[in-house]
């Protein structure tokens, strides 16, 4: 499963939307986006993604 459709999914758990999200973690939703599309893969957001919405992501996801 891709990072974006583990994350969506955790999402409609949660009752979040994506805005939300980026929101709680203080970035635009345009990082956000980069993230969730795997441009760019920051260990530290990642991280705080899995924190927000109690999740875990594949190791392979992190590289």
């Amino acid at each position: 499963m891709s990072l974006k459709d583990e994350v969506k999914i955790a999402l409609i758990k949660k009752g979040w939307s994506q805005r939300e999200l980026a929101r709680q973690m203080n970035i635009t939703m345009s990082y956000l986006a980069d993230i969730l599309k795997e441009n760019r893969k920051p260990k530290e957001r990642l991280k705080q993604i899995e924190k927000l919405l109690d999740i875990k992501f594949d190791e392979k996801q992190e590289v």
